[in-house]
């Protein structure tokens, strides 16, 4: 403000000074903050989208999500034609031949361990229709007892190698 100036003044030729210095680097520090909560909101969504991806080739025994084809859903849900009881499908993947199964009058589970791939499997049969009959579950198939399955379907991989040892 000039000496003879008064606030009044002052508002009236639209020039409005600063009161403190430290009013500038508080706008300042706000949009530091502001940048620094977007980077890290996007790299804690890269790691958490990313992470059930990039773990199963960290085990000693990598098995990748490798998609069933068409035709292999309907040789599945051809062979299930004259049997009975409820269906497992170990690593179901997408769940694909769950839904199948499903939507073929089966009662049936996928397990897998991919949470994203578990929770596209859910959202696509409450898509298709089966949720009530097609059910998916986040577990290593180590630990699920399947003495309650008639059906049990698992697709293998090169890389599968069933090297149990502990019991």
């Amino acid at each position: 403000m000039e000496r003879g100036e008064t606030p009044e003044e002052e508002r009236q030729s639209g020039c409005v000074l600063p009161t403190s210095p430290e009013s500038d680097s508080l706008k300042t520090s706000n949009w530091g903050f502001l940048i620094t909560g977007v980077i890290g909101g996007a790299l804690v969504t890269v790691y958490a989208v990313t992470t059930p991806f990039i773990a199963p080739a960290l085990r000693k025994v990598c098995l990748p999500f490798v998609p069933a084809t068409s035709r292999q859903v309907e040789n599945v849900v051809k062979m299930l034609q004259h049997r009975r009881g409820p269906l497992v499908d170990i690593g179901s993947g997408d769940g694909r031949i769950v839904i199948a199964a499903a939507k073929a009058g089966f009662p049936a589970v996928g397990y897998e361990l991919n949470p994203w791939l578990v929770w596209y499997s859910r959202y696509r049969a409450w898509r298709e229709g089966v949720h009530g009959s097609a059910k998916f579950y986040i577990s290593d198939l180590w630990k699920v007892t399947f003495a309650q399955y008639s059906n049990v379907v698992i697709f293998g991989v090169p890389q599968m190698i069933c090297q149990r040892t502990e019991y």
